[in-house]
């Protein structure tokens, strides 16, 4: 009736109706009866805010019905957020502030390799929008992380550790590339986890002002001798 009712009112008809699925407590239904409701706000004192956000918004596509668990929401944010994004950000930021003076590394001429991993946080920007726009806000964090990924690997398989006494330049390079990487990926966090990200930011100190989707771009690349503050963890790992 709610269309008719518009139409005979002479409002034009919603473009859009949004409507959201059931979350299912380890595949049942909660229910006051079976004892399986849960409070959110224990949930999130117990996991974290921003942990609980991800792992629903990752997990449960939009408009879909749901399952969580304890195991679920454990594995996916230590996978992504502690072992992913927090850990990349912390070995590189330690590295950094141990052997570059902890300020932001001098960057010198970008290999191959570098340019790669920071085109795909680029590409994880237009993936981002273009599913962001019809509410794939799954698509969107799968794409994100997936840049983490090959990050990490990256990382790994340039061993900026041994470069340290082979080529202390090549070294610098590889950790400013690091750096900015985290940079990129975690602005394009901000909507998703936002206490978390502006702490990450902060530790690679971009300016309040400088984190805006439009600042994921090289234009807006982090400056080699900015000073950056002591390293710390980020995401701690959920350890039962």
């Amino acid at each position: 009736y709610w269309p008719a009712f518009l139409m005979s009112a002479g409002i034009p008809l919603p473009k859009r109706v949004f409507a959201h699925g059931f979350l299912f407590n380890r595949g049942e239904k909660m229910s006051k009866s079976v004892g399986n409701v849960i409070d959110p706000f224990t949930m999130v004192e117990h996991y974290g805010v921003d942990q609980v956000r991800y792992f629903f918004m990752r997990e449960v596509p939009f408009g879909q019905d749901g399952n969580y668990s304890h195991e679920a929401i454990v594995n996916r944010t230590n996978a992504d957020l502690a072992n992913g994004l927090g850990n990349l950000a912390q070995r590189s930021l330690s590295m950094i502030a141990k052997n570059c003076g902890g300020a932001v590394p001098r960057r010198g001429e970008l290999a191959e390799a570098d340019t790669a991993i920071l085109d795909q946080a680029i590409e994880a920007l237009a993936v981002s929008r273009r599913a962001m726009a019809e509410q794939g806000i799954h698509l969107a964090l799968a794409a994100i992380f997936s840049v983490v990924a090959e990050a990490d690997r990256y990382f790994a398989s340039q061993e900026p550790w041994a470069l340290k006494k082979t080529n202390p330049e090549r070294m610098e390079t590889v950790l400013w590339t690091t750096a900015e990487l985290v940079r990129r990926v975690t602005v394009l966090c901000q909507p998703f986890i936002p206490g978390s990200a502006a702490k990450l930011l902060d530790l690679l100190a971009v300016p309040v002002d400088k984190r805006a989707f439009e600042h994921v771009h090289a234009d807006h690349a982090l400056v080699p001798g900015t000073a950056l503050p002591a390293p710390e963890g980020v995401f701690p790992r959920y350890v039962e």
